[in-house]
């Protein structure tokens, strides 16, 4: 009698287990992880920066929108100098920068979070009879000290040099990786330049005026083609993602997403750089013409 009461007690028991491990889980599974849902953003924020990374920010911004759509992100194309400056001084909360931060800017507080890999196509008129350039001719060049095409192997014509204006981040980038490179840290440009304030106008100029030679980011490619002007070969390497990637290509550049300070758990800027380096993020880069991180 005693083993039969302890017999029915134990399959009690073994019932209540199994009730409890196959009943109770998947409530508990339910409710294990409410901290992954995605933060909800309200109110208004305030981007801004380089003229270059203007279509990458803007389309982030309209995709990243489909997940925050009580967040009001907008972003002024300001150029990268401007943009970092703003960063430093509050009036921007996130900024795109097309070259890499100055050691006074990280002092002061700017935090740059690489997003992507840009270069620098240097773009002639059709007609200036040159297809290839040294990174030295191009430096020289854009110097004053070549003035003539004919000195590079073209066409008899007078060079006129279409700039970025200061602020501008490819500005830097050029100023960098060559003016600095070839002629050392005192270099100058040509005093008698075009300045123009953004890549657009620096394709419609060298597209547009017989003798011209400027440089614009890798995404502007197609438009300088559509236009009728062309790139030149650089030290006799063409500027493609492959060269690009391998570290080939001599004007090559890194761009930013850039804060003040690290970056904080929780709020509406990191979400955004973290969008900016998920793999959608990286497909809105490539679609816009830049390269995606390796």
């Amino acid at each position: 009698m005693r083993k039969r009461v302890w017999a029915t007690i134990l399959m009690l028991l073994l019932a209540l287990g199994v009730m409890v491990f196959t009943g109770c889980a998947p409530v508990q599974q339910e409710n294990e992880q409410p901290g992954e849902q995605p933060a909800e953003f309200t109110g208004t924020y305030n981007f801004g920066g380089s003229t270059a990374l203007e279509p990458i920010f803007t389309s982030a911004i309209e995709a990243f929108a489909d997940l925050h759509p009580e967040a009001r992100v907008s972003y002024d194309a300001t150029g990268s100098t401007v943009g970092i400056q703003g960063v430093i001084d509050g009036v921007y909360s996130l900024a795109g920068a097309s070259r890499d931060i100055r050691e006074e800017e990280i002092a002061a507080g700017a935090f740059g979070i690489q997003i992507a890999l840009d270069s620098l196509a240097v773009i002639v008129h059709g007609e200036v009879g040159v297809d290839r350039l040294t990174l030295e001719q191009v430096a020289r060049i854009f110097s004053g000290e070549i003035q003539n095409w004919s000195e590079v192997g073209g066409a008899d014509a007078p060079i006129v040099v279409v700039n970025r204006d200061e602020a501008s981040g490819t500005f830097g980038a050029f100023e960098d990786l060559v003016m600095e490179e070839v002629l050392g840290d005192d270099a100058e440009f040509r005093a008698d330049a075009m300045v123009v304030a953004s890549a657009g106008e620096v394709v419609t100029k060298v597209a547009g005026t017989p003798g011209t030679i400027g440089y614009v980011g890798f995404g502007h490619l197609d438009r300088v083609r559509e236009a009728g002007a062309k790139d030149v070969l650089v030290d006799d390497i063409e500027m493609t993602m492959e060269t690009v990637m391998a570290g080939e290509y001599p004007i090559s550049r890194r761009v930013y997403a850039v804060h003040n300070g690290e970056l904080v758990d929780g709020t509406l800027e990191k979400a955004f750089v973290e969008f900016l380096l998920s793999d959608e993020g990286q497909s809105i880069i490539e679609e816009e013409g830049f390269i995606r991180l390796p």
